[in-house]
């Protein structure tokens, strides 16, 4: 069989941690890019729904280890993210913060190389992070 470069969707990744009939085919799709034998792009949104399907699905795995793993994914020679740098230092900031939803660690990070403000009333999260100040408008 030849196998195609494409997307890999999220259930990929959950069925190849369980024991399913779909089981095998996605670890050894996994395992293809694993060791560069096929090319599979890994979209961001994907990165997203690992962060809190895994620990769901993999009950025993926290923060930490979820970051490990996406880390170990996409240093994969077969896996592509586009813009890669910026979606890593997205994944740091995640799992430093235990209290930061994913969306909130990409507005943090997208705000930082902007030089912008991120305009929220979640005062409590993004306090923390050196961002460019947001000066309110008087109701």
């Amino acid at each position: 069989m030849s196998l195609t470069e494409g997307f890999v969707d999220t259930n990929v990744f959950l069925h190849a941690q369980s024991h399913d009939e779909h089981s095998r085919w996605c670890r050894e799709l996994l395992r293809c890019a694993a060791n560069g034998t096929l090319s599979l792009t890994i979209d961001p949104i994907v990165l997203h729904e690992l962060t809190y399907v895994l620990p769901r699905y993999v009950q025993q795995m926290g923060r930490r280890d979820v970051a490990l793993y996406l880390r170990t994914v996409v240093a994969w020679p077969g896996i592509v993210l586009h813009d890669e740098p910026f979606w890593l230092s997205v994944l740091d900031t995640w799992e430093s913060d235990g209290r930061l939803s994913w969306a909130d660690a990409v507005l943090i990070r997208r705000a930082q190389a902007a030089g912008r403000p991120v305009w929220t009333r979640n005062h409590r999260d993004f306090a923390r992070y050196s961002l460019a100040p947001a000066a309110w408008p008087e109701p």
